[in-house]
């Protein structure tokens, strides 16, 4: 009988619903995988390479790889201090479409793994300089955090005569610092 045709029973009405089974035979609902914890950078590394290489098409292989991916946070990075940890980072986020089943392309999107790598490369630069964290922003040019030698050329060679003075004071108050 085709579905256009009404039943012969019912006519144009729908047939009573059955009543339910008395058993369903449904999987238990199992609880989703949680992601990896990680500490520092180069244990999120190994974790996401550990995920990688199972590429298992799995729904719950899918979402712990995402959550632990994405577990990597602006803020996370700038509390590494390991520049060899940023480097394989910076390598994963740079190859992130490169033929994995379920990569970091799919974790996070194009801009957002932009704005990771900007972080992760500002972070190396940072460590490379020796420093803990990027510099304050201030003045453009404040006389009090000039070293002497740079004071004393600004004073040489500076146009601003009222910049000059500034500079001038402040040669005086180190003097008077250092000899009292």
């Amino acid at each position: 009988m085709s579905w256009r045709e009404p039943d012969l029973f019912y006519g144009d009405k729908k047939p009573p619903r059955l009543l339910a089974p008395m058993r369903a035979y449904r999987a238990d609902r199992r609880n989703a995988p949680k992601p990896f914890a990680w500490e520092s950078m180069g244990a999120w590394v190994r974790h996401m390479h550990r995920l990688f290489a199972l590429e298992g098409p799995s729904s719950d292989h899918y979402r712990r790889t995402r959550e632990t991916a994405r577990a990597l946070t602006v803020e996370r990075i700038r509390e590494c201090r390991h520049d060899d940890d940023l480097q394989r980072c910076e390598a994963m986020l740079v190859e992130a479409a490169a033929g994995w089943l379920y990569g970091l392309d799919r974790a996070f999107s194009r801009a957002e793994r932009g704005t990771l790598l900007v972080e992760v490369r500002n972070r190396r630069c940072l460590i490379a300089l020796g420093r803990t964290a990027p510099k304050s922003k201030g003045p453009r040019l404040d006389p009090s955090c000039l070293p002497d030698a740079a004071l004393d050329r600004l004073i040489q060679s500076h146009s601003d005569v009222a910049m000059v003075e500034r500079l001038r004071h402040e040669r005086e108050r180190r003097a008077i610092e250092r000899g009292g």
